[in-house]
């Protein structure tokens, strides 16, 4: 059987240089040859030996370490290249848009009828949060296509990648796709302006901070699994207050006092040295991070001893910058009691010009509230734990979208849902697409593709585990005059 989880296909929330055209300086960052077989444990005994000299760690260092570490980690290591894959039936997981096409062409039909609401823009920007193997966004732009004026309009594509073996395949992906339509792929380098008809920019960026705001495009944000990858805090409340849960080496039996004998000592040195087990561990008293995010978050105040919550500033983050891109005005910094501050003349200057405003849907598992202990890793197609074998495995937790939906209420967007995904698939035609898609195949693909389409809104699967999010802002003459619209089918 084969498991369908929730997680990004690339992350990138540690500062990078923005990177344009991502071909051999990015594939290059990795200089040490790792040798598969010894390369399983490697990471493991990295970790410990951090562990040990330094104390335990993070939860979100651990989970940077393992899926982004340049040599061993899960997305960017060089590990990947060599096995058989991340993604599909003999990789670790398999996501939506790998199950039926369907599922990108709806979300593009989406946002055809907002860029039409907008007043059909003619200056469009795509950004994609974690593309994947590019198959989201290829289905998008081949369904874009079937709209010549939109697809016209789109002049830029802003995908945000930290793996440069996914982002080998993206590349591929995007320019078949365009090839097919009759456009093709140019370097960032070339201006809109100067963009020909049958050019489309494309820029890689290995974190999420380099992509801009751009007021002068309407701008569309596609965020499928990622949120769920992206790192957390785990807190747990004591008698004493809150404390953080932490990653650290299990000693077992070396810990305390013991008497040897000689023949203990022979053995010993006789036998191989297995490698360190890792375990949760609680902070003995309240760290920086406890006190930021559990003690004085009023969402928490009702728990009790034992209980624990996982919070991920980064996900803030990232949601917010969400908002700043699709309103296309960069948002007002505020004090530690939440009041805006003043802002400064470049600034200020900047949220006075007029904004085209955009659309962006966040797709990923998780529900409107927070959650304890949805902490988990994919390795197979079976869940397992995340502290067993680091590297090897994907790493995951619930997506708090009452959370994210907070971060937005500070920008000059707003937030629409969250929906599942069985209601707004079907609320866009799944059916009737369905129905067109069997005419057009031979009748012997007829099972197979109900089938993939059956689990995009399976009740007790997919459908109700994936929430959609909409994030949205009409056109602005300035910053502030924003208010809420009414998007079809988030009523």
């Amino acid at each position: 059987m084969i498991a369908v989880r929730g997680v990004s296909r690339a992350v990138g929330w540690s500062r990078a240089p923005v990177l344009s055209r991502c071909h051999t300086p990015i594939r290059m960052l990795s200089t040490e040859n790792v040798v598969r077989d010894e390369g399983k444990g490697a990471l493991l005994r990295v970790l410990s030996d951090s562990i040990q000299a330094n104390g335990p760690m993070t939860v979100p260092t651990y989970m940077q370490a393992c899926l982004t570490n340049p040599d061993h980690g899960y997305y960017a290591g060089k590990l990947q290249e060599e096995s058989h894959g991340i993604l599909g039936a003999t990789g670790d997981f398999i996501t939506s848009p790998e199950i039926s096409q369907v599922f990108g062409e709806l979300l593009a039909v989406f946002f055809v009828s907002r860029w039409q609401a907008a007043g059909s823009p003619n200056r469009i920007r795509v950004i994609e949060l974690g593309p994947g193997r590019g198959t989201l966004l290829s289905d998008m732009l081949r369904t874009f296509s079937a709209f010549p004026p939109m697809f016209d309009a789109i002049k830029s594509l802003e995908l945000v990648e930290a793996s440069p073996a996914l982002l080998t395949q993206q590349e591929h992906s995007i320019t078949t796709t365009l090839k097919q339509a009759g456009k093709k792929l140019v370097s960032p380098a070339i201006s809109v302006e100067n963009l020909e008809s049958d050019s489309m920019r494309a820029e890689w960026f290995p974190s999420y901070h380099g992509v801009n705001v751009d007021p002068d495009s309407w701008t569309i944000v596609i965020a499928h699994e990622f949120f769920d990858a992206l790192p957390i805090h785990i807190f747990e409340k004591k008698l004493e207050g809150w404390r953080e849960v932490l990653v650290d080496v299990n000693h077992g039996e070396d810990q305390g006092v013991k008497v040897l004998k000689a023949s203990d000592i022979i053995n010993k040195a006789n036998t191989k040295k297995k490698d360190p087990q890792l375990r949760f561990v609680v902070s003995p008293g309240a760290t920086a991070w406890s006190q930021l995010l559990a003690a004085r978050n009023e969402r928490f105040k009702h728990f009790q001893p034992g209980q624990r919550v996982e919070v991920s500033p980064v996900s803030w983050a990232v949601a917010r910058r969400m908002g700043e891109w699709i309103s296309g005005y960069d948002s007002l910094k505020v004090d530690n009691e939440g009041r805006a501050l003043t802002p400064e003349e470049p600034l200020k200057l900047a949220r006075e010009r007029s904004s085209l405003g955009g659309c962006g849907l966040v797709v990923d598992y998780g529900a409107d509230r927070f959650f304890g202990d949805s902490f988990r890793a994919f390795r197979n197609h079976k869940i397992v734990s995340p502290l067993e074998l680091p590297g090897q495995s994907d790493l995951t937790a619930n997506v708090d979208f009452t959370f994210l939906s907070h971060a937005i209420t500070t920008t000059d967007a707003q937030s629409y849902g969250p929906m599942t995904q069985r209601d707004f698939l079907a609320s866009l035609g799944l059916n009737m697409r369905l129905k067109k898609l069997l005419e057009d195949n031979p009748s012997n693909r007829s099972k197979d593709i109900q089938q993939a389409a059956a689990r995009l809104v399976d009740p007790t699967g997919m459908g109700e585990q994936y929430k959609i999010l909409c994030v949205s802002a009409e056109r602005a003459e300035k910053a502030g005059e924003r208010s809420a619209e009414e998007i079809y089918p988030f009523l």
